[in-house]
């Protein structure tokens, strides 16, 4: 689709225009609340003392598999870097240049810049334990370090060559080596390999490789051999969508993924004097769009399958800006609805200066845009399986996909269920990450397994995992006021022997939400529930605050309380979930009440 268009460049390309630090117009002209936010919270690393990186904070992943004890040093370098160059370019005092500059030479000093959970060269092998100084490897964070560096360069280059002359070609220099040659001279996966499956990193990557070249003053040789990679690599990573555009990674990942599309072409675009403008009206790329407005429930919920949690995450500038080139009023909407909830119209926690200065000049627009998002509509993804019914009572969703996706969890048949906006069946997430994660041990995690899923274990058996195992007959259906969905769960069991039919049923017009389980099967069946909050047992129905579940035809259920401990995961979650453990006898019936 994006190599289309390849024959139509320019034989010039051009860099990227910026916001200059020098451009006063621009800087001064910030409404004061996001200019003076920038400003405090650059104050809030004069005299930062830059996190030290040893060898033995590298090593521990290897050694233990914990990436946090690196990482929880790399990441605040990142976001510090971010800070300080945003508040000198607000305020142009020269206050903030000193820690800055310090900041640019620990991290041109570092001896990798990709993660240790990272730093390879063949796909899912096992990381290297220490960074080949000689052999950098691109990796998501690589890419991001020198977008960062190479956008504060442009946006503070000669700030920073008075103060401390050279670094400027140090931050070129090691940009170069470090990801641009690389980039050009080897091949890494995530760039793409016919229809060799690829990821978010695809999109990430590429973006951040894109706004490295195009601020640097690169010659046109370089930009139009960047340019066709690029070209090739998007397009391998949309051969991964279907039509529908749905991200099956989850709404966690759209802005990795979708977000960062997004700014890959936007870059591409204005390079080549708007020659990529079409693309942004390509019905899966709209589609793409789109999909975080239909897994939105209410407020910071979302829809939450994969490695994901409810908690996405805020919209900002890219959401609003996509929205924008493909003309979707909703997703607009969302965005501007998100930046008007923040404390300030910063980006504290984000690692990429990117990100962080468009949400600085879309500050205005976005605080103009605030309108009522349209309605959101049902929805199936045929490529995923994802299914989605809604009314002013329930948004109700179900995953009727194989369990073989990118991020993704034994959960075919796995429903979620909220009630007027509050979580009341959950998807629990994922925890931290660590070597076990991505590893063959996968699926042995509890966040992982279907028996912690909203659904039936067999026999003492839960879903298998990989993309032999999924629903069969999947049906769904709307007729009028009823939206609806059934499915045969039994295939993505192995072993086979037995029938569980799963039937999910929206009535609107306050008629309500039921779902229907039907087994047929030797031994036996327990489905399993998940709650955000301790459901009661009382008068035949599983009582919480965020709702009720009537139970027919169900044996007595048992209650576990689930401790939540893991940093990750209480980001959405309370330190207590609940886990219901009910018998299947042959018709399980439920019934939800608000």
């Amino acid at each position: 689709m994006i190599q289309e268009y390849l024959h139509s460049l320019p034989d010039s390309l051009d860099d990227l225009e910026l916001p200059k630090a020098g451009d006063r117009a621009v800087w001064d002209g910030l409404p004061e609340r996001v200019r003076g936010a920038l400003i405090r919270r650059g104050e809030e690393y004069l005299g930062y003392r830059w996190p030290t990186l040893t060898c033995g904070d590298y090593l521990t992943f290897s050694r233990t598999g914990d990436r946090s004890r690196y990482e929880n040093k790399c990441h605040p370098r990142q976001q510090a870097l971010c800070t300080l160059a945003l508040a000198e370019c607000a305020e142009h005092q020269g206050r903030f240049l000193d820690d800055l500059i310090d900041g640019i030479w620990a991290v041109c000093e570092e001896s990798g810049w990709q993660l240790p959970a990272h730093n390879g060269y063949i796909r899912d092998a096992a990381p290297l334990p220490l960074p080949d100084t000689a052999r950098p490897v691109p990796d998501l964070f690589a890419c991001e370090t020198a977008a960062n560096l190479s956008l504060v360069r442009a946006l503070l280059g000669p700030e920073l060559e008075e103060r401390a002359p050279g670094l400027c070609r140090r931050i070129q220099r090691e940009a170069d080596a470090r990801v641009v040659a690389p980039y050009l001279r080897e091949h890494f996966w995530w760039m793409g390999n016919g229809d060799e499956p690829v990821n978010n990193w695809t999109s990430w990557c590429t973006q951040n490789v894109l706004l490295t070249v195009f601020t640097s003053g690169y010659d046109q040789e370089v930009k139009h051999r960047v340019v066709k990679q690029a070209a090739y690599s998007l397009d391998c990573f949309l051969n991964g969508y279907g039509p529908d555009g749905c991200c099956e990674e989850g709404a966690e990942y759209y802005h990795h993924a979708g977000i960062t599309l997004w700014g890959a072409l936007e870059v591409l675009d204005r390079a080549s004097g708007g020659r990529f403008a079409p693309l942004f009206q390509e019905e899966k790329i709209r589609n793409i769009a789109a999909y975080i407005v239909n897994v939105h429930v209410d407020g910071d919920y979302y829809l939450n399958y994969a490695d994901c949690l409810p908690k996405a995450g805020l919209r900002g500038a890219g959401e609003y800006l996509f929205g924008l080139r493909t003309r979707n009023a909703g997703l607009c909407a969302l965005a501007a609805s998100d930046v008007s909830r923040r404390e300030t119209r910063d980006l504290p926690d984000s690692k990429s200066l990117f990100e962080r200065l468009l949400d600085a000049m879309c500050a205005r627009a976005l605080a103009d845009s605030v309108s009522p998002a349209p309605p959101a509509q049902d929805v199936f993804y045929p490529s995923t399986g994802l299914w989605i019914a809604r009314d002013e009572t329930w948004c109700v969703s179900l995953r009727a996909g194989h369990n073989g996706v990118s991020h993704g969890h034994c959960d075919a048949g796995s429903i979620i269920v909220y009630c007027r906006g509050l979580p009341l069946l959950i998807d629990v997430g994922v925890e931290t990450y660590t070597a076990k994660t991505f590893s063959p041990e996968r699926y042995s995690i509890w966040t992982m397994r279907s028996d912690w899923h909203n659904l039936p274990t067999i026999g003492g058996r839960v879903q298998g995992s990989g993309r032999e195992y999924g629903p069969a007959n999947v049906r769904p259906w709307r007729d009028g006021e009823v939206s609806g969905i059934e499915l045969e769960l039994a295939p993505a069991y192995p072993g086979g022997g037995f029938s569980y039919v799963r039937r999910v049923t929206l009535e609107r017009g306050g008629k309500g939400l039921t779902v229907a389980d039907r087994y047929t099967g030797g031994g036996e069946a327990v489905l399993s529930l998940l709650f955000a909050q301790r459901p009661v047992w009382r008068g035949g129905a599983l009582e919480t605050p965020a709702g009720s579940i009537r139970l027919e035809g169900a044996g007595e259920p048992a209650v576990e309380a689930v401790p939540i401990q893991d940093a990750h995961l209480r980001k959405s979650w309370p330190d207590t979930l609940y886990r219901v453990l009910i018998p299947v006898r042959d018709t399980l019936k439920m019934e939800f009440l608000p």
